[in-house]
């Protein structure tokens, strides 16, 4: 059952349900991918909160694994450009060198914060909003 708090929708799940979707979202899917393939061998059912959570991890990091080699290969077109390369490597040293803390660049600040977001929210039972992505998998998920 959900209830709204605060702004985001809490559920009624247990804290084994909140742990594996925080581990999961640490491992970038894995915990989930590795739970979806046990429960399927137990032929058992996953709740709602599960099955949110699991699928918008699998969807986050494809997601951004495609932007990631979607710039590069944007990246590789545009070096071959004169004065444009100059600028799009500069870019690119500035987006990823390590500046906050002395070991995060701005790419990996941003994917760490997201990730923080994530595991926050699951572990208060929340479904976790990310915008058109969450939108996606509600539409997907069975209720």
């Amino acid at each position: 059952m959900q209830h709204s708090r605060g702004g985001g929708y809490y559920n009624d799940s247990t804290l084994l349900d909140r742990l594996i979707v925080a581990v999961n979202y640490v491992s970038f899917g894995l915990v989930g991918f590795i739970y979806l393939i046990i429960n399927a061998i137990r032929k058992g059912r996953m709740s709602t909160f599960l099955q949110y959570h699991i699928f918008q991890s699998f969807f986050l990091v494809m997601l951004y694994w495609l932007l990631s080699v979607f710039i590069s290969l944007i990246a590789q077109i545009l070096s071959f450009i004169p004065f444009i390369n100059i600028l799009i490597l500069k870019l690119l040293f500035y987006f990823n060198t390590p500046i906050f803390f002395g070991k995060y660049s701005i790419v990996s600040g941003t994917v760490s914060l997201i990730i923080i977001y994530l595991v926050l929210t699951s572990i208060q039972g929340m479904y976790s909003y990310f915008p058109w992505v969450s939108d996606i998998i509600k539409g997907h998920v069975r209720r």
